[in-house]
C-alpha cells in the first residue's frame, strides 16, 4: 500500500466543550483519549494456569494456553486485574517466540511487526505497575510505553500498541488504511478474522453530532453511523493500492480501488481517531 505521511489526528469540535484527543503519554496514564464509545466491561481476571493456546487461524480474542509459569510477570493495574491477565498471555507468547503478529489481527501486520520487534524493551515496560486511563491501560519503562485498549482487554488476549513515551500519538496512517481494509473485508464476506464483526470490534465512528471533515461549521452524526450498509454492494477491493491523505489535523481520507455492483471505481473513505483507534465516518 502507498501511504501519504500525516500526523495522528486530533478530533476537536470548535465552539463546543467536546475535546477528543489521542495522546500517547505514559505520564498521562492513558496512552490515548478520543471519541467516547461503548466498550464492554473487562472480564474477570484469567489465571495463567487456565488459558487456552491459540492454534493457527485463531484470532486475537483467543487466550494463550501456556501453562508454564511465565518468565516475565505483567505488572498489576490497581483496580483493573483483568488488564494484566489479558496482557500476560500475549507477553508469554512474545517471549516464547510465538507468532503474535498473526494472532493480533486487529493491528496492521506491518505495524505489529515493527512495534513488537524489541522484546527486551517491552519486557521491561510490562513488568512495571500499569496505569489505568480513560480508554487504555499503559505500562512504561525507559521511554517505552505498552498500551492496551479496553476492547483488547475485554477479549481476554490483549494485543498492545508499543510506542515511545514522548510520541504525540500512537496511531499511524497504516492504521487508518487497515481499518478501511477490515471494513471492506467484512463487506465482501472475507473478514481478516471470523471474529471481526462490528458488534465486537466497532470500526464505524460513534453516532455523535460532531462530524465535520469539510469544515462547514455544521457538524452532523457520521453518515456511516446512520447507513452502516452503504458499502454492501462492494464485491472486491485492492488493498495494495490503498493510499492515505490528511484532510486536516482532525480528519484523513483513504482512497482504495473497489468493484461495486459490477463497476470499478476509487472509493474515498473519511476517517478520524476515536477511543478504539481509527474509525470510518463517511464514504464518497
Amino acid at each position: 500500500m502507498t501511504i501519504t505521511t500525516g500526523k495522528p489526528r486530533l478530533f476537536v469540535v470548535a465552539g463546543t466543550a467536546v475535546a477528543l484527543a489521542l495522546a500517547a503519554t505514559g505520564c498521562a496514564g492513558d496512552g490515548q483519549s478520543g471519541i467516547p464509545t461503548e466498550t464492554p466491561e473487562p472480564p474477570a481476571a484469567v489465571s495463567s494456569d487456565s488459558g487456552g493456546a491459540a492454534t493457527d487461524g485463531d484470532s486475537a480474542t483467543a487466550p494463550s494456553t501456556e501453562a508454564a509459569t511465565p518468565g516475565v510477570t505483567v505488572g498489576d493495574v490497581p483496580g483493573n486485574a483483568a488488564a494484566a491477565a489479558a496482557l500476560q498471555g500475549w507477553t508469554n507468547d512474545l517471549l516464547a517466540g510465538t507468532d503474535v503478529v498473526g494472532k493480533c489481527w486487529t493491528i496492521a501486520p506491518e505495524r505489529a511487526e515493527e512495534m513488537y520487534a524489541d522484546a527486551d524493551a517491552i519486557s521491561a515496560a510490562v513488568q512495571q505497575t500499569g496505569l489505568d486511563g480513560q480508554f487504555a491501560v499503559t505500562w512504561s519503562a525507559n521511554d517505552t510505553d505498552v498500551s492496551v485498549l479496553r476492547s483488547e482487554i475485554s477479549s481476554g488476549y490483549a494485543c498492545p500498541y508499543v510506542h515511545a513515551t514522548d510520541d504525540s500519538g500512537i496511531y499511524t496512517d497504516d492504521d487508518a488504511v487497515y481499518a478501511v481494509e477490515r471494513f471492506l473485508g467484512r463487506a465482501v464476506g472475507d473478514p481478516v478474522d471470523p471474529s471481526d464483526t462490528e458488534e465486537d470490534y466497532p470500526l464505524i465512528c460513534p453516532g455523535m453530532g460532531i462530524w465535520d471533515p469539510w469544515g462547514t461549521g455544521n457538524p452532523v452524526v457520521p453518515p456511516l453511523w446512520t447507513d452502516p450498509d452503504a458499502l454492501d454492494d462492494v464485491t472486491s477491493f485492492d488493498a495494495e493500492s490503498a493510499t492515505f491523505s490528511p484532510v486536516d489535523d482532525v480528519y484523513g481520507s483513504v482512497t482504495i480501488p473497489i468493484v461495486e455492483a459490477g463497476t470499478a471505481r476509487d472509493l474515498v473513505v473519511y476517517v478520524t481517531i476515536a477511543s478504539n483507534g481509527y474509525c470510518l465516518g463517511a464514504v464518497g
